[in-house]
Order: C-alpha cells, then structure tokens, then sequence
C-alpha cells in the first residue's frame, strides 16, 4: 500500500476488509435483481430510441434510424443492447425478450461496485473503498439504472476502468495504453469524455512510467527521460483512445461525407438549448427532414451560432438553470422501474428511494466536494509534519513539487469540465451518472473521516485548527452550501409529502383487507383518494367494492378511473372484465376495444392480473378473450374470422370453476387452428395440459382438433399450444392461429 494509501485509510481489520467488498456485491446484485424481478418498466426518454436502434442492427437494417432522427448517436451503447437481445433469444420484437436483455446491464451494474470499490481503494485507501463499494451497491440511482436501456451503466463501466488504470500505481506504459482504449470505449458510448482527452493527457505529463522494463536496455533512467519519454505516457493514451474512436469515425466519412468523430448530438443542442425562437416540434420536424447526419448538424449549428450572435448573454442567462437542472432532484419518468408511469410508486419503494437516492445522493455531493478540496490539504500538512519531525528543511518543495501529479487534479479537472459542459449546453439530472466515478471516492475518503480523533489531528492541534481555518477549508463549505442549498431549495418537497401520505393510506387499506376488515379498507382507499385522485387509488377503490360485493360502486370507481385516464391498461382491463361477468358483453366488448391503449400490452396484462370466470367455451379474438388467453398478438381478421396468431407458446385456460375438488378430470380439446406459413406447408404443432402433450399436423387452413387430454379445474387450467416460428415482416415472431377453444369433459 501506498503512502497515501496509509494516510488516507484507516486500518481496517483484516476480516471486515475481506468481506466488505463480497457484501457490498452481493448486496448490489441482490438488489438491481429485486427491481428487475418486476414487469417489465414502460421505456421512456432515450429508451425508445436505443430500444429501435437496437432491432434495426439485429434485423439487418443497419444505422437506418439516424437517417431521420434529430441527431447521430454514438454507436456503443445501441450495439451492447443489440447483442444483449440477442443473447435474451426469442423475438427480438417482444417484452420477454428484451425484459431478459437487461441481465447484461445488471452484471455490468454489479461490475461498476468492484471497479467503484478498486478507484476509492487506489484514490483513498482501504476504509474509504469498503464505504465506496457500499455506497456503489446501495445507491438507488445506479440500482435502477441498471435495469432502463440507457447507455449510463456501460458509459461508467468504461469511464471508471479507465480512470482506475490512470490513476493505479506504479504506472506502466501498459496500464496508459489499456485506459487510452478504454476511454476511447467511453467516448463511443457517450460523447461526454472527447473534449477532455487532451486535460487528460496534459494531466499525464506530469509522471513518469515506473519500471525497468519501460527504458531500453542499457540506458538510464535521467537518460531515458532526458530524450523527452516524459511525453511517452501522454501520446500513448491519446494514440490508444483516437485508434479506438477511428474507426467509427472513418465509418461515419465513408457514410456521410463529412468529418463526424463520434456524434452531432452537440450541434443539436446548440440549437435547441440557446433559446431558439422555433419550438421543439418545428426544431424536430426540420431536422427529421434533413436526410445526411452531417448536413443536419451543420444546419442545426448555423441555427445555434446566429441565435448566439444576435444574442451572446443567452450564454450568461443559462448558467443558472443548467445549474438547477444539473443538481435539483426531478421526479421524472424512469426514476422509478414501473409497469407504466401513471401507476402509483409503492410505499415501501418510494420511502426507499427517497433515503437511498435522495438522501443519499446528497450526502455523496456534498461529502464528495469535502473531499475533493480537503484531501490534498490534510496530505501536505501530514507531510510537512513528517519532514518537521525528521528535521528536514524545504518541506515546501515537496509540496509544490509533485502537486499536479495528484489523482485528485485528475477528479476535479472531470468534474469542472462536466460541469462547464453542462451548463453552456444544457443539464439533467442523469448527468450526474458522469459525476460518480470522481465524487463517490473522495465522499467516501470525507465520510471515513468523520467521528475519528486519531492521526494528525490529535498530535498537532495547533496545525489542526489551522487546517479548520483554511481557505480550502471554506471553499468547500462555500462550494458544498451552493451545492446542498440547490437541492434542498429546488427540491419536490410537495410531490414527496403528497406521495407518503397517499401510500401510508394505500398501505394501511391492503392491510385492513389482509386483516377482514372491509368496511375500513374501503374507508382507507377513500382516505388515500383526498389526498391524491390516482387512477390506482380509484382501482384499488373499485378492486375492494367488488370483492365485497358492491358492483355498483366497483363500476363508479373504475369510471371514475377512465375520466381520468383513458388510456390506462390496468383500468381499461379492470373496467372490461367487470362488464363481462356481469353479463354486459357490448359493454366488455367496447371497453377492451377502446382506442387509447396498447392491445399488446391490453392482452399481456389481463393474462397476468385478472382472474376471469369459469367458461368452456372461449372465442379467441371476439373481443372478450383478455384473461384467457396469453402468450399471444392482438386479435387480427385471419382466414375470415377474428383470430390471433400465437408467439410459439399460446396459452388458454378456462377459470378456476367454483368450489371444484382438487383433483383432475379427462375430457377433450376441442381447436380450430390453423398454420397458414409462407409456402402453404404448415407447420407441426403440440397441444399440452398438466404435463401431458399430444402432436398435431397443422395445415394452412382451418381445421378441428380434438385432443384428449386431463386438466385442473380447482385451478386456472391451462392447455398449451406449443408450435415453431416463423419471421413475418414486422419483426413478430409467429407460431399458429388460434380461432376457438372448447372443453369437452367426459361422460
């Protein structure tokens, strides 16, 4: 270990250190597994571009996309969730499919708590690594990260494996090479480090590789670096990086005629953040009909470059806001992993987000600004009181004499120029991802130091009071108030309050009702509706009036839902199935049909939530199948009739009769399916139920099976149909066509 390392870090026991890291993985792991186990979250924001980008690079479409969208992207992170749905098999086109491509992103999320425990360790010593890689594993924001299709994750994988082979010692032309590459790997991802190449290399300048083997044989060392290798180190990273961005850059001249190094998102926000007097739909629609990236960045940064001559202080005028936005907490949509983003956020994991993001991130900024500026601080005055002791003089050229080498000026020089780029361009509260990697090993160096009275402090008071004083001292606290005084002036103080009590309501309703007592879970759920008029609090309303027997309040509540969202899956569902089992089947028929949801996500949902009556008669795709039927496409005219084609594992049941027996019965199948595959040759088939299977031969048309098999009905009784697939055109990945399903028990 170093001797900052011993200065820095306190001395662990053995035992703790060993097993702090594996905790603080397992912990990681366990928890991004947690938040990932839920259905999978509606994609928002830049998902929806990476998630397309990703299925056009797999179905062989290429770059196609950026042909028409408002800027090029850097190709990293779309190709890392193109192989990620490939690994996931199945339809590249389905929620499983790319439910299961997230696993990738949560080992890398995993990964970037080891590397995070490794930087603190190589920056801070051994205490502030274990409190990094606790904090890496517990903090909410990279948890949930870990399962959104965002390039953030992949971005900090690579970024802090770099800044770990910049910042290790001894430092080897090897190690420089290896985190030119990697930083290169970063800059693909997201453009964010390719101005800062050249800081970073100024930063190498100031060392020297460590070794024998990095002189030739036989020369010496003042020789070696007499003859300028101190440059060696600095031109070895940036050769590493720019040989690494070249060839997307080469790829993007070949495609576009113009010099593009990585992407022209930059020449967009030129454009679009400076005030511009179009709005955003014109702003898009203008630049969506421009064809060539590099023609469209042009036009873009013509636009942003006149609006900023007719008017410099716009640059002036944003550094506040961008400020704002860089650090306030905003409740935005994939801040939470959820079904759809009008869903009411669970107690449990609201009140868990607010202590391990909010709190949390605080703490890291303002415990990360103390570190950053009064870690060199406390390391010179140790160090001039070393000298002191040996009776050495000129302690002063050693302080100044190595200053710049600190991997200190390497964190504050990145945070600085994200910072600067932020607030010329524009800030959101993501971007705080960039920030991590610098802020989180030297919070974690500040907060081991809390409470403790060994070391100088305790051998020199007088030198200890001065360092209370110092001008560094005060800079952090000025620099930490600017900082804590944003979040906590900016911070959604209402939105929090009024989300607590709506949980604390809801919570206290599901357990009346876990408890028996009707009356007061239905008050609870009325509770929770004054505070906040949710579409959840009215389901949960009309889910409790229905169990108890109230249909008529049931059907209020689930209207008073569609006032308020029409478009909401679960109360479209809800809605749809009460009106069936009541005998209203236009009424069903019209409230499953309705225009403003996803039929897809409609069929889904029903499949997995509702609990539908007992029926041995099921018309698949008349409009009144949700619940029965999954594994499935949106009912389509197919051959003459309303059918649906299956995904190669369809799904029926029939309910769960009534006071049935446990037990088995035998009866028949009864199909009408169909297999109309390109060529007319059809395809082979299995129809299954409780572990029993019976082949068929399917053709192209219609056609009755009767198959004999047993089902469950004290359960949901299940009858599989199990088929290959084929590509259509669309990208759907489709088995056979499923028209009716009747069961016929014996005797």
């Amino acid at each position: 270990m170093s001797s900052r390392q011993q200065t820095a870090g306190s001395r662990q026991p053995p035992a703790l250190a060993a097993y702090l890291l594996p905790l603080s993985l397992l912990l990681a792991l366990g928890l991004r597994l947690l938040l990932w186990s839920a259905p999978l979250h509606q994609p928002a924001n830049d998902e929806i571009e990476y998630i397309a980008v990703a299925r056009d690079l797999l179905a062989g479409r290429g770059w196609q996309f950026y042909e028409h969208y408002h800027w090029l992207r850097a190709p990293l992170y779309p190709l890392f969730l193109a192989g990620s749905l490939w690994l996931a098999g199945g339809d590249p086109a389905s929620a499983e499919a790319l439910h299961r491509a997230a696993l990738p992103n949560i080992l890398l999320s995993v990964a970037n708590v080891y590397l995070g425990y490794h930087l603190a360790r190589a920056l801070a010593g051994a205490r502030a690594a274990s409190i990094a890689g606790l904090i890496g594993a517990a903090l909410w924001t990279l948890a949930t990260f870990a399962s959104l299709y965002m390039a953030e994750t992949l971005f900090t994988f690579l970024f802090t494996a770099a800044l770990l082979c910049l910042v290790r010692r001894p430092l080897r032309l090897g190690t420089i090479a290896l985190g030119g590459v990697l930083f290169g790997l970063a800059t693909l991802t997201r453009s964010v480090p390719l101005l800062f190449l050249p800081l970073a290399a100024l930063w190498l300048l100031a060392h020297e590789p460590s070794g024998r083997s990095q002189r030739p044989p036989g020369a010496s060392a003042s020789r070696f670096w007499a003859h300028g290798s101190r440059f060696y180190p600095a031109l070895l990273f940036v050769l590493a990086a720019t040989l690494t961005i070249a060839p997307w850059t080469l790829r993007n001249y070949a495609a576009y005629g113009r010099l593009i190094p990585v992407e022209t998102g930059l020449s967009y926000n030129l454009w679009a953040f400076n005030e511009p007097r179009e709005d955003a739909g014109t702003i898009f629609r203008t630049l969506e009909n421009i064809g060539n990236p590099a023609e469209r960045a042009d036009y873009a940064s013509a636009k942003g470059l006149a609006r900023l001559r007719e008017d410099p202080a716009i640059l002036v005028r944003k550094l506040w806001p961008n400020w704002v936005y860089t650090w306030r907490v905003k409740p935005i949509e994939d801040r939470f992993l959820q079904e759809n983003y009008y869903s009411d956020v669970p107690l449990a994991l609201f009140g868990a987000a607010l202590l391990f993001d909010d709190a949390l991130y605080l703490v890291i900024a303002l415990a990360g600004i103390a570190g950053l500026v009064l870690w060199d601080q406390a390391r010179t005055l140790r160090q001039e009181w070393r000298t002191e002791r040996r009776g050495q003089r000129g302690a002063w050229r050693f302080v100044l004499g190595s200053r710049l080498a600190e991997p200190r000026w390497l964190m504050i020089g990145w945070v600085l120029y994200c910072l600067a780029t932020m607030m010329l361009t524009h800030g959101e509260a993501r971007y705080r991802h960039f920030l991590f990697p610098a802020l989180v090993p030297y919070a974690a160096w500040a907060l081991a130091r809390m409470g403790r009275h060994e070391g100088t402090e305790t051998r020199r008071p007088r030198e200890a009071t001065r360092v209370a004083w110092s001008p560094g001292r005060l800079v952090a606290c000025a620099v930490g108030a600017l900082v804590g005084g944003t979040v906590l002036a900016y911070y959604p103080w209402g939105w929090a309050t009024q989300n607590l009590a709506r949980g604390w309501y809801a919570q206290r309703a599901a357990l009346a009702w876990a408890l028996g007592d009707q009356a007061g879970a239905l008050r609870l759920d009325a509770h929770a509706l004054d505070v906040s008029a949710t579409l959840d609090g009215w389901l949960r309303l009309g889910d409790h009036a229905r169990a108890s027997g109230d249909t008529a309040q049931a059907l209020a509540a689930y209207k008073s839902a569609r006032a308020l969202g029409p478009g909401y899956t679960p109360m479209v569902a809800r809605l749809g199935d009460l009106l069936r089992a009541t005998g209203d089947d236009a009424g069903a028929r019209a409230a499953f049909g309705t225009g403003y949801v996803d039929l897809q996500q409609l069929t889904d949902w029903s499949w997995r939530e509702l609990q539908p009556p007992p029926r041995d008669k099921l018309a698949i795709g008349d409009g009144l199948d949700f619940g029965y039927i999954g594994g499935v496409y949106p009912a389509e005219r197919l051959q003459g009739t309303q059918a649906r084609w299956t995904n190669g594992r369809g799904v029926v049941r029939f309910g769960v009769e009534p006071g049935a027996t446990a037990g088995t019965q035998r009866g028949l199948v009864r199909l009408r399916l169909a297999a109309p595959w390109p060529g007319g040759t059809g395809t082979a088939a299995q129809v299954c139920a409780g572990g029993e299977c019976q082949p068929l031969q399917l053709g192209p048309g219609w056609q009755i099976y009767l198959v004999p098999l047993a089902i469950d009905r004290s359960a949901a009784a299940q009858v599989e149909i199990r088929s290959d697939t084929f590509s259509a055109p669309d990208g759907r990945r489709l088995g056979v066509v499923v028209d009716e399903v009747v069961w016929i028990e014996y005797g």
